[in-house]
């Protein structure tokens, strides 16, 4: 019987066609050509993401790399796929692609730019053209149609014996060269490069399933880490305390508050009085709630013998005292009612571990279960991979419509998979939760522990205004993962209804033989369609139902989130405000909400940065979103679901703004605290 019926047929016949002579050079227009008919074989296969903020964020990042391009002779063009594993890919004729799961990874502008300037570092590079024969670069395009559709591959696998889609190991090294150059000129910090690696590599450490079709087609995060620092713009030997400097500051302009914080650090251990590294490292410091540190490093600027920097440093220590005498006046905590909304709180955290538990495995053993039945019958499916499919046949239309539910069928899995697996499970052994249902806890952990102690920290006292909107959101945090993961597993019910009538489908396709063209007959095809109509409805129906849960799912993060940025303590001052406008304004040009407003409002940080987003994707204004919030008596991210907006961009973007607080690129890939930048320091 055949067995692969998606193998691209069009892609076959369109190489056939215009590559002759394997030891023919493939021109432009060619390449263009055949990236065309292939992003169209993507688009019709995947999911394609059409959030406009979370597509305005690539494009934006893209077009100032692209500016800076040698090759103005290929289109160039992103687009996302709505996938959760981390990866991005590139074929011929300026075509790129990112996968959603790396845009929830990457921890800033910078990092999206090192990895698009990587994939457009093969483009340039023409890698994909210059290899010489057609199997070689059918082999690389199927390749990659496998790697992002595990529902393709089940279905056809459709590389032949073993080739993968893995790029020469000296062409991955010479793309991070080029997109390491590209990111520089376009003015994103080159460094980005090696922190995406670094966090690369920690998960690559833990096994992380998400990143194994990252590793399948690219050298292992170590080895780019030890090329990448050979090169003049990372390595340390060739870069002097200015340059170094530059990128500190435009790291710190960018709101990038503790990566700066870092590097201020660094320079300043090499150059102790440098006044413009201290001005910046006091700023920075106020950023991150480390006030006192900030009054000690201003105080030392206080003593310069330029009047302008003593000036600038005498401002800032009197912002920091007046800081300080704002937040004693405006607190007035009733600890006992907080106590109080604390423990229901955490009654309702005990409450979901408990539901979810049960409800979290019976869901995983759905999936095996529908897993090994899409196995089966992918190994059913007829192979038309030997015959050329003639465009407008009947056969073709069986082709396409296979192609719909291949992507139906995958973003179902994808989705209930976020939804029941990434909410966590509950240790049998330990009784501890995992997962989101972990974030949560410790969240209130974090929340609960200052309410301990005798006497409380100001910078906790500070917070405590928060705490009731705090619990709000947590606790429908809670509920939020409990309706996922019923969602997830009534969807993985109605997939499994769907793969039925697949199965169905199949069968009579079995029985079907093609004529003397190589096509269906009328009369076959007539008895096909209400077979295929009836899959294709089903396999639509369950990604829908789906989709709707990992949006729970993702409400449920957002929610998270936003209460871990009130916790920051950037509300606690105008100063400490300020920052947040900052890195607000750096992405989506918003600082229209003063701080007394915000007081005024009754909002928190987080809801604040939340309503941002919002008003930024609906094409309104955070005040607009927050009144509609209070007028509905729901929450910002409520308002942001009931106005259409995908959840996952705004757990994105409400992650990146709290990375802008605490990431540590070096911290998470040496834990035992020694550093690249500790090590590979002058004079070390």
């Amino acid at each position: 019987m055949f067995r692969r019926i998606i193998p691209l047929a069009v892609i076959v016949s369109l190489i056939g066609a215009i590559c002759p002579s394997p030891a023919m050079a493939m021109n432009t227009q060619t390449e263009v050509a055949i990236g065309r008919q292939y992003d169209q074989q993507i688009v019709e296969s995947s999911v394609i993401e059409t959030d406009p903020l979370l597509n305005q964020w690539v494009q934006n990042v893209s077009n100032k790399l692209w500016a800076e391009t040698a090759r103005k002779d290929v289109p160039y063009n992103i687009k996302i796929i709505n996938d959760n594993n981390i990866n991005a890919f590139s074929t011929l004729g300026g075509y790129v692609y990112v996968q959603s799961g790396l845009l929830d990874f990457v921890q800033s502008d910078d990092e999206l730019a090192g990895v698009i300037g990587h994939e457009t570092g093969h483009i340039e590079r023409r890698h994909t053209v210059t290899m010489q024969t057609k199997s070689q670069i059918l082999g690389l395009i199927l390749g990659i149609a496998s790697m992002f559709s595990p529902f393709i591959y089940n279905f056809g696998n459709l590389l032949q014996a073993g080739a993968l889609a893995k790029m020469e190991r000296g062409n991955e090294l010479q793309a991070d060269r080029y997109g390491l150059l590209l990111m520089s000129r376009a003015g994103y910090d080159p460094e980005a490069m090696l922190s995406m690696q670094q966090h690369l590599g920690a998960l690559e450490g833990e096994h992380n399933d998400l990143v194994t079709k990252y590793f399948e087609d690219h050298p292992g995060s170590s080895n780019r880490v030890a090329h990448l620092l050979g090169y003049p713009e990372l390595d340390p030997t060739k870069t002097n305390a200015q340059e170094r400097l530059v990128w500190a500051l435009h790291d710190l302009d960018q709101a990038r508050y503790n990566v700066a914080s870092i590097e201020l650090n660094q320079i300043l251990k090499t150059d102790p009085n440098n006044p413009q590294a201290l001005l910046a490292l006091g700023q920075a410091q106020l950023a991150l709630g480390l006030t006192s540190k900030s009054r000690q490093t201003l105080g030392e600027l206080a003593q310069s013998s330029s009047p302008q920097v003593k000036a600038a440093a005498q401002a800032r220590i009197e912002a920091l005292r007046a800081m300080e005498v704002h937040r004693v006046d405006l607190t007035r905590p009733n600890l006992g009612s907080l106590d109080q909304k604390m423990q229901q709180a955490l009654e309702v955290q005990t409450q979901a571990v408990a539901q979810i538990g049960a409800r979290h495995d019976e869901g995983h053993s759905q999936l095996k279960s529908l897993q090994q039945r899409l196995d089966t019958i992918g190994y059913e499916l007829p192979d038309f991979s030997r015959i050329e499919v003639k465009h407008g046949s009947r056969l073709e239309a069986v082709e396409k419509n296979l192609t719909a539910m291949a992507r139906s069928v995958n973003s179902a899995i994808g989705d209930s998979s976020s939804a029941i697996d990434n909410v966590g499970s509950v240790d049998t052994k330990t009784n501890k939760p995992s997962g989101l249902l972990k974030e949560n806890g410790d969240i209130l952990s974090e929340m609960q522990a200052p309410l301990k102690l005798n006497p409380i920290p100001s910078d906790s006292i500070a917070v405590f205004p928060s705490y009731p909107q705090m619990f709000t959101e947590l606790s429908a945090a809670d509920g939020d993962m409990v309706r996922a993961v019923d969602a997830g597993r009534a969807s993985a019910m109605q997939l499994d209804q769907g793969l039925g009538d697949l199965d169905a489908f199949v069968k009579r396709l079995q029985q079907v033989q093609l004529n003397y063209f190589n096509d269906i007959s009328q009369m076959d095809y007539d008895s096909l369609v209400p077979y295929m109509q009836k899959s294709k409805a089903s396999l639509d129906q369950a990604a829908v139902s789906a989709s709707q849960a990992a949006q729970v799912y993702n409400m449920a993060r957002s929610r998270e989130l936003s209460a871990r940025i009130t916790l920051l303590g950037v509300g606690t001052s105008p100063q400490r405000y300020s920052t947040l406008q900052r890195a607000i304004n750096v992405r989506w040009n918003v600082d229209d909400l003063s701080y007394i407003d915000m007081l005024h409002d009754d909002v928190t940080p987080g809801e604040l940065t939340a309503a941002s987003i919002v008003a930024a994707d609906t094409r309104t204004t955070p005040q607009a979103i927050i009144r509609e919030a209070h007028e509905s008596h729901r929450s910002i991210v409520d308002v942001a679901n009931a106005k259409g907006m995908h959840a996952e961009a705004l757990e994105i973007f409400l992650g990146l703004v709290y990375l802008d607080y605490t990431d540590d690129p070096d911290k998470e890939a040496h834990p035992e605290g020694v550093t690249r930048r500790q090590s590979s320091a002058p004079g070390v």
